[in-house]
């Protein structure tokens, strides 16, 4: 059992439903997410590309991944841009995206 909760953002949510035929391997993997969030690659910035520092990433597949964030983590790390956390507990891990490699980077 699982002591995270875990909140989908919208872009999460329709890119689910975007790639449908992956739900069952998404959904293991944010079962495992929930169970063991710190389990993952903690990304940063990179320069010229995205700001993702405080965000997280875990693979589905070689080139599929699921971008979070873990609120307990993010409210620690100032120049994270995408923490979604002021309403809820620090046990909630916050589902920003899901897609292809690049997309998932780029938060499309």
């Amino acid at each position: 059992m699982s002591n995270y909760t875990a909140k989908y953002e919208k872009q999460f949510t329709r890119n689910l439903r975007r790639y449908a035929s992956l739900r069952q391997r998404i959904k293991r993997s944010v079962e495992q997410v929930l169970l063991t969030p710190y389990n993952s690659e903690f990304l940063g910035d990179v320069s010229g590309k995205l700001n993702l520092r405080g965000c997280r990433s875990v693979r589905i597949d070689r080139n599929f991944r699921i971008i979070f964030v873990i609120c307990e983590e993010c409210r620690h790390i100032p120049q994270c841009e995408y923490c979604f956390c002021e309403d809820l507990p620090d046990n909630t891990v916050v589902f920003l995206t899901v897609g292809p490699h690049d997309r998932a980077y780029a938060m499309r």
